[in-house]
């Protein structure tokens, strides 16, 4: 937890809470978007079988809780002025409810890999169809797919579907009563036709599931109801307290970063990957994703690789036991560049872009016993980031802006990790310190109470610029052709 920044009195207070992949997010806000304190709260995943990723959605309430509970032991004299909480989570997990509301089963994460089977009849039968209504390939990090699966091999479970929320959409219904999504996270499901701004029914008819099944969509600055007593009283916050709708995180982080602007760009050093660019219309592809940005009428496309920090997360688990971050960092910073020919690829939980192959499967590669701990510590730092540099292939036809790409994502605090990604791209890196999804909900919910947009920049504030060594940048091509045939070849070898 961040310790608490005294904020102006007479400015009212927000939250922006997310809901994320590992980890429930709260940030405290003043009306003028400045951050006074984080909480951060983590929950299990299960894998009970490979290749699968799912969580209990009870565990997102426990660990909010336990996040409000925190905040309320640091600023219980602040939370008094809180005014609105604005909401955000990772996309495509679903939650199903039956007819009274209670949850069937655990929700499947975007990372799970459970549903290929189905996302390769999907796409052989309807990809065409899909592709035209969402703008979107089909997959197995997408709800529609993960629906596939369970209405085949939880029939049992199916037949008691009445309600299909997203999770940040149920977090709304349990504060609110209302089941209300945003457009993005609508795009998330490969649900929604991006065309007509609705539910598609031709592609709910996939499923045999009617468009009522799905939550009424609003702004993602619309305020959807005030939170109910019960919620109030147990999250420490007053009785009048709004929810505004929020959206994805990434489309938050976007706006936490500062990029609004077509050919604006971002990337993630979060459990997943990836680049960010601001794009001014829609552009369908079978190799990206597309999103409705927040400043309409942009869109946003997205290259995101599924390990990143998960990645760093698994090296540090089986090699640096009882290490803290900084002395992991420390620890990368004795091997060499380039780890002596030592190259590791981050395809632990299959690929997204630009591969899009649930079974690819990486490790190490070129290991000989000169090799230590320190090597294979930097060369995971170094698969990440080339694995990024790999999935913007499919950016290539987007026009970037001479600005830097800002990084965001707890791998930004890894100054060691920056720099290898700023000398692998070599492109300059602004390092943006408090642009997570959570700020983004926040100053979501900002606008959402006060009507305007002058705290979408005012507040973005990046600290060092982080500028490659050409040296290094020349060493690193040499390095990153050898990666990438390598990956073409581990690809091929598990289609």
């Amino acid at each position: 937890m961040t310790h608490a920044t005294p904020g102006t009195d007479s400015l009212p207070l927000v939250i922006g809470l997310d809901l994320g992949t590992s980890s429930c997010k709260a940030c405290l806000t003043d009306g003028d978007g400045k951050p006074l304190a984080t909480v951060n709260v983590a929950y299990p995943t299960h894998t009970p079988k490979p290749g699968w990723s799912e969580q209990h959605p009870a565990d997102w309430i426990d660990a909010l809780c336990h996040a409000m509970d925190q905040l309320y032991q640091t600023c219980s004299n602040q939370l008094h002025r809180i005014k609105a909480i604005g909401l955000t989570s990772a996309a495509h997990i679903g939650v199903l409810l039956d007819e009274t509301d209670h949850v069937i089963r655990p929700a499947i994460l975007w990372n799970d890999q459970r549903s290929a089977v189905e996302a390769d009849i999907l796409r052989l039968s309807h990809g065409a169809q899909i592709l035209s209504r969402t703008c979107q390939d089909v997959s197995s990090s997408w709800t529609l797919s993960h629906l596939a699966w369970v209405k085949k091999h939880e029939p049992q479970h199916w037949k008691n579907v009445q309600q299909v929320l997203l999770s940040k959409d149920y977090l709304a219904y349990l504060l609110t009563g209302r089941k209300v999504t945003d457009p993005a996270t609508a795009v998330s499901t490969q649900l929604y036709d991006v065309t007509f701004n609705c539910w598609s029914e031709s592609l709910c008819d996939l499923l045999e599931l009617e468009c009522p099944c799905l939550p009424h969509v609003e702004s993602a600055f619309a305020i959807i109801g005030t939170i109910t007593r019960q919620w109030a009283e147990r999250l420490h916050l007053p009785h009048d307290v709004v929810v505004v709708n929020g959206s994805l995180d990434s489309a938050t982080e976007l706006l936490a970063a500062g990029c609004m602007q077509s050919g604006q760009g971002m990337i993630r050093l979060a459990t997943a990957g990836g680049l960010q660019i601001v794009v001014d219309q829609a552009l369908p592809s079978t190799t990206r994703i597309t999103y409705p940005h927040l400043h309409h009428p942009n869109w946003y496309v997205q290259a995101g690789t599924n390990c990143c920090g998960g990645a760093v997360q698994w090296g540090m688990s089986r090699f640096c036991q009882g290490m803290s971050h900084q002395q992991v960092q420390y620890l990368a910073q004795e091997a060499p560049a380039c780890c002596d020919g030592l190259l590791f690829h981050p395809f632990l939980a299959g690929e997204r872009a630009p591969y899009w192959n649930p079974k690819l499967r990486g490790g190490f590669t070129r290991l000989n016993l000169s090799h230590q701990t320190s090597h294979m510590i930097r060369a995971i730092f170094e698969g990440t980031a080339m694995s990024i540099r790999d999935a913007m292939r499919t950016l290539s036809d987007i026009q970037l802006s001479d600005s830097p790409l800002a990084v965001i994502g707890g791998g930004s605090l890894n100054r060691l990790w920056v720099q290898i990604l700023a000398n692998v791209l070599n492109r300059p890196l602004q390092i943006m310190p408090h642009a997570d999804s959570s700020f983004g909900a926040a100053m979501i919910a900002i606008q959402a109470i006060s009507g305007t947009t002058d705290s979408f920049t005012q507040h973005v504030h990046p600290t060092d610029c982080i500028t490659p060594d050409a040296d290094l940048a020349r060493r690193y091509e040499d390095h990153f052709q050898v990666y990438s045939q390598l990956a073409i070849m581990l690809n091929e070898s598990c289609i």
